[in-house]
């Protein structure tokens, strides 16, 4: 079954870049992309989408009520907002109304599938914050320790597994979050706050 994305932003470069990063990915169908409010929500009432990765900044719209309206118009969908600022005053109302995560404009294309993918999945819940829920609580461990600069096996030693269940676990984050190495990661974690 392929996610149902639908896109929410009035700069058309922007829905085109998304569309970009979406194509050639086959869990994926974006069902449509709108650049106001009013257009939004009746395309979405009709195409019924997984997700709706919303501009935080459409306008003159209010976004917590830009979140409200898009869930009354499709019940199903997860919101995920996507910001140039990811600092905006309006976030906290926003998620509160209901948008499920945050994602800077700034992330890499791989963790933005990630990101949309764990929502179209069910695997991202409206109390978790930005991101976290990409990995479970032994991975972020792991990831904080590769921060901190800890080899495998020093990780391995404060953790109590073995280094290569720490390896197994480090080539899974690289795959949730779409990262290619640990200098990639480790930037990638912090734009999507799971450091």
């Amino acid at each position: 079954m392929s996610i149902k994305l639908f896109v929410v932003d009035d700069h058309p470069i922007v829905q085109a870049g998304i569309q970009n990063v979406f194509v050639d990915e086959d869990d994926f169908e974006l069902v449509g992309a709108a650049t106001s409010l009013p257009e939004a929500l009746a395309a979405a009432h009709r195409r019924q989408p997984n997700v709706i990765l919303l501009d935080v900044r459409l306008g003159d719209t209010d976004v917590a009520s830009a979140v409200a309206a898009l869930r009354a118009a499709a019940p199903e969908a997860c919101v995920v907002l996507f910001t140039a600022d990811p600092q905006n005053p309006q976030i906290p109302d926003a998620r509160r109304a209901g948008a499920i995560t945050t994602v800077p404009k700034d992330t890499a294309p791989a963790a933005l599938r990630a990101v949309v993918r764990a929502a179209g999945e069910g695997r991202l819940r409206d109390d978790s914050p930005t991101g976290r829920s990409l990995l479970t609580p032994r991975q972020r461990e792991v990831l904080a320790g590769v921060a901190g600069g800890m080899t495998n096996s020093e990780i391995a030693q404060e953790l109590g597994l073995r280094p290569s269940t720490v390896k197994a676990y480090w080539q899974e984050i690289l795959q949730r979050i779409g990262a290619r190495n640990r200098a990639d990661a480790i930037a990638t974690a912090y734009r999507l706050g799971l450091l």
